[in-house]
């Protein structure tokens, strides 16, 4: 009978010292669907992919990546972060960039206004909307901003303002609202505002996957614009 060596009684155990890297990529994998599965290529396929972004590296390299045992150095960070769709500051330490405390209660100000403009909508064109009651788990988890019976269907809605100027406006959209429908809202000049619905497949292939969710570029995607909820979705 073979003994392989990692499963002898004396054989060295490795140790892990960078155990919330090892997490966060594994994190980054599980949400890009361009990584293979563990035990189908993987690794061959993160050294195929470095390779490309002109770093050489071995499997083993790579495993002991996902293990803890070591971490990448800076060249090799960048590099898998643009191949997982990451954001690298957040990818290498764990922190959060993206906002600022003062960016998030804006933020929060402005995405309650959307919500209340979208229920509007839906309530002129003869649908039902209503918000979460307090103490709904299920919107809590999900990050469900409002309800809604439309021509009879049901529907759950993450409404997502548009942040930023010009042509930089973007979305952010949170990880736990995979199960909703995604709408995003976009104010043009005056009083004119546009309703976009952000296909969680487009968001992934476009967006910017950080700790807190996606950020997500409105311009040169092709969102579709719901022009009216008098039929279902």
């Amino acid at each position: 009978m073979m003994i392989i060596a990692s499963e002898r009684a004396d054989a060295p155990v490795k140790k892990i010292v960078h155990p919330d890297f090892a997490r966060r990529i594994e994190r980054a994998c599980d949400g890009n669907p361009d990584v293979p599965p563990l035990n189908h290529g993987r690794l061959g396929w993160f050294v195929e992919q470095l390779d490309k972004h002109g770093v050489e590296v071995s499997q083993e390299t790579v495993r002991k990546w996902f293990h803890g045992e070591t971490r990448p150095r800076h060249k090799p960070m960048t590099a898998l972060a643009q191949i997982l769709k990451v954001d690298e500051g957040w990818f290498s330490s764990g922190k959060s960039p993206e906002f600022s405390e003062t960016q998030r209660k804006q933020h929060n100000v402005v995405a309650g206004g959307a919500v209340n403009v979208v229920a509007g909508f839906i309530q002129m064109d003869g649908g039902h909307p209503a918000f979460p009651m307090e103490g709904d788990e299920e919107a809590e988890e999900k990050k469900i901003h409002l309800y809604a019976i439309i021509r009879g269907a049901k529907y759950s809605f993450h409404i997502s303002p548009a942040l930023g100027h010009g042509d930089n406006l973007h979305f952010l959209v949170p990880h736990e609202a995979e199960d909703t429908v995604v709408l995003g809202v976009v104010r043009d000049t005056d009083f004119s505002v546009k309703v976009l619905e952000l296909d969680w497949g487009l968001i992934i292939d476009s967006g910017t996957r950080k700790s807190t969710g996606y950020d997500v570029p409105l311009e040169g995607r092709p969102w579709r614009e719901i022009t009216s909820f008098a039929e279902r979705i």
